[in-house]
């Protein structure tokens, strides 16, 4: 069993690995295309789709025995709302989510310097002038992608299911799911992921989208990822249990087998 504290430092890890590659790979994909118009095509959008579903398959067996590798606030929630995750520990959690999206975020800075801040920090947002109803359609895309994103990993880890393959059905999910929502709001799917960009970006002293955070990136993301659970839950009446994700990549030692039989 695992402290907290380890729990909590390999949150920040996880979270902060997610950053670097995944907003990461967005400015590299601008770094490369440099004046090229359309900047990113199509190509470009599945390639940094699998940046972050490669990124988070690895992370779902490195850290997923230790943290459960939530690195996801709406994760976190949503475990939390359904009784698999202890509320006492979302605080936590959530803590170590932002502050490892922030080393990410600097990471990105520190790695690739000026373009880093001219090319947005790998942040989601959309036109700063959009209207009333983009907003709209931004707040559902990111609920329906984050619920999609829960529906994925409780479908998966489901005692049931054959769930060695955890890692790879849930960083697939993510590459499907930024296909369709990348356009629209650039398929953040994590308010960690959202803040620790536009907050560094914001540091460096470059264009920001705060009036976008709440209603786009936060609030639909904890909101959608909650209603998917309740969803999964109403269809399959799982287990419920702590840590899902924990127990779907962990296997117990063969020395524990052993002294088990004795």
């Amino acid at each position: 069993m695992f402290s907290i504290r380890q729990r909590a430092l390999a949150e920040v890890f996880g979270t902060a690995a997610l950053v670097l590659v995944g907003p990461g790979s967005v400015i590299a994909t601008l770094t490369l295309a440099g004046k090229a118009v359309p900047a990113v095509t199509e190509a470009d959008l599945l390639g940094i789709s699998f940046a972050f579903g490669f990124i988070i398959t690895a992370l779902v067996y490195a850290i997923g025995k230790v943290s459960g590798c939530h690195i996801n606030p709406a994760v976190t929630f949503a475990l939390a709302a359904t009784k698999r995750f202890p509320w006492r520990e979302v605080p936590i959690y959530w803590g170590a989510q932002y502050v490892g999206a922030i080393i990410g975020a600097f990471a990105i800075w520190g790695v690739f310097g000026a373009n880093a801040v001219t090319f947005g920090m790998g942040q989601t947002h959309f036109a700063s002038d959009a209207s009333t109803s983009y907003y709209v359609q931004a707040a559902l895309a990111e609920a329906l992608g984050t619920g999609l994103l829960l529906f994925a990993i409780l479908g998966i880890v489901d005692g049931r299911s054959p769930n060695q393959l955890a890692g790879l059905v849930i960083g697939g999910a993510v590459v499907g799911i930024i296909l369709i929502f990348g356009p629209v709001t650039g398929a953040s799917l994590n308010p960690a992921r959202a803040f620790g960009p536009e907050l560094v970006q914001a540091i460096a002293g470059g264009t920001t989208y705060w009036a976008q955070y709440i209603p786009v990136y936060l609030i639909p993301g904890l909101v959608g990822a909650a209603l998917a659970t309740f969803a999964y839950d109403y269809f399959a009446n799982p287990r419920h249990v702590e840590q899902p994700i924990e127990e779907a990549v962990t296997r117990e030692e063969a020395p524990a087998r052993a002294a088990s039989a004795h």
